[in-house]
């Protein structure tokens, strides 16, 4: 059939682009409310998540952990 062209089409144009943006894995990736596809969204300076914090001693003359 085809595309739905002419002057009185633009709803059904924009509704079904919007539908199919939807199939477009990226969009659908970036817009759907997961907590881990941005785990960092908010925050400035993140680097990482921290799954266990690690004690490395210092060396000889310092007592620091």
């Amino acid at each position: 059939m085809g595309k739905p062209r002419g002057l009185k089409t633009a709803r059904k144009c924009v509704n079904h682009r919007r539908d199919q943006k939807w199939h477009d894995n990226d969009y659908k990736k970036a817009h759907l409310p997961s907590r881990w596809v941005k785990p960092f969204q908010g925050s400035s300076h993140a680097k990482g998540i921290v799954l266990e914090k690690v004690g490395v001693e210092a060396k000889q003359p310092n007592s620091a952990i």
